[in-house]
This record gives C-alpha cells, sequence and structure tokens, in this order.
C-alpha cells in the first residue's frame, strides 16, 4: 500500500481543484419552464424544486423571491444574471429577497446548487421567467431533492 506525505497529499488536492477551476464549464445550464417548478417535476440533475406562486403582499414595481430547503443541506441558491438573491445552506435553511422588476426582465432567473468541491454551479435557467412571473408577486422555491 502506497503512503503518502501530508504535504504530498496536500498538493495533490491542491492540483485537483486548480483544474476543476481552470476546466471550461462541463455543460451549460439546463433550461426549465416555470410550470415545471410550479408541478414539482424532477429535474435533469435529479433535483425536484417545488415552486409556488403567492400574488400581492409586494409593490407591482417589485418581485419577491424565496429560497427554502427542505431534506437537502448542500448550498443552493438563486439569481438573477449577476445579482444573488437568496442562499441557503445547511442550518440556513431560508433566505428571501425584494428585486425590481426591470432587473428581473433583463436577467431573469436562475437556479444554483454547490456541485464537485462545493463549486456553486449555475444549474437550472427558467426559461420563461419573464413571461410567467410578474410584479407583485411573491414566489417561493422549496428545494425537496438534489
Amino acid at each position: 500500500m502506497k503512503r503518502f506525505s501530508a504535504l504530498g497529499l496536500s498538493a495533490v488536492m491542491l492540483a485537483a481543484v486548480q483544474v476543476a477551476a481552470d476546466a471550461p464549464a462541463a455543460r451549460a445550464a439546463v433550461g426549465v419552464r416555470f410550470s415545471q417548478l410550479l408541478n414539482g417535476e424532477r429535474l435533469s440533475d435529479g433535483d425536484m424544486i417545488q415552486a409556488t406562486d403567492l400574488p400581492g403582499g409586494v409593490d407591482p414595481g417589485v418581485i419577491k423571491i424565496q429560497l427554502k430547503l427542505a431534506g437537502v443541506s448542500w448550498w443552493k441558491g438563486i439569481q438573477s444574471g449577476p445579482i444573488v438573491l437568496c442562499q441557503a445552506q445547511d442550518n440556513q435553511t431560508s433566505s428571501a429577497a425584494q428585486f425590481s422588476v426591470s432587473d428581473f426582465r433583463a436577467h431573469g432567473l436562475q437556479l444554483w446548487k454547490a456541485k464537485t468541491f462545493g463549486v456553486h454551479t449555475q444549474m437550472y435557467n427558467i426559461v420563461d421567467a419573464t413571461q410567467q412571473m410578474s410584479g407583485g408577486h411573491s414566489y417561493v422555491f422549496v428545494w425537496e431533492r438534489d
């Protein structure tokens, strides 16, 4: 059985992380429809994310997004382009944010999760978000399985 020194093993692990960080993305985010989330359908990477639309309660020029983890603990996030809206992991099982309809229309909505080595990875792009989601609504995304 081969033995590696702690220093040698650390160097190998650091090199693997560097290669993963420098490598191009293995695949682009998968396009999903908002109706798939409303129906709680299993998505391509095995994820189940249940979306709920709650009309009212916020200004018509604003959209409220909430992320909840139910039975999963690895990092999850929701973004609108470069804008990080919500993040949850481990004991922080819920996060919420409000943002302008104009930012939403410009960037849409994407669902992220931690993958190999904990790298935050855009998994899903909600392709019809700007057509199916409206200002003045709150949307809750419950990530039930990954």
